[in-house]
């Protein structure tokens, strides 16, 4: 089990805690975290961007896809849509990816007192804890 922290925009954190969002994706044109490094059960922080991190929650199973074509995304987008609450803008932007990772949440947990994190570059995401040799 590893932590991660994810920078999250608008609404999407607090639709993590209050269950309308019960699967995250992350799409990218290359092989960038998460890809290949979440798993089950890892913990993922989540980190209002340009805020502080404000709870957590456990991965319950992970799919990786990779050299994604148009009609891929569109096929992401029907089985996944509703479960990732994100707008048609989004899916507009990611059509092009050639990476995706859909991450299955459970077990959301807000903080009683959000964690103050500095974080200063723009990756939405990091690895807190590295692979065990």
């Amino acid at each position: 089990m590893r932590r991660h922290i994810a920078i999250f925009i608008g609404t999407a954190i607090e639709d993590i805690f209050s269950c309308k969002k019960t699967i995250e994706s992350r799409f990218s044109q290359s092989r960038v975290l998460p890809y290949g490094e979440v798993a089950k059960d890892d913990i993922i922080l989540l980190k209002k961007s340009g805020g502080d991190i404000l709870g957590q929650v456990i991965v319950d199973n992970v799919l990786y896809y990779d050299n994604l074509k148009s009609a891929m995304v569109i096929f992401l987008r029907q089985q996944y849509g509703k479960e990732l609450v994100v707008s048609d803008k989004f899916w507009h932007a990611k059509k092009n990816s050639k990476f995706a990772t859909i991450i299955f949440l459970k077990k959301p947990e807000r903080f009683v007192f959000p964690l103050q994190f500095k974080k200063r570059d723009r990756r939405p995401w990091l690895l807190v804890d590295k692979k065990k040799p």
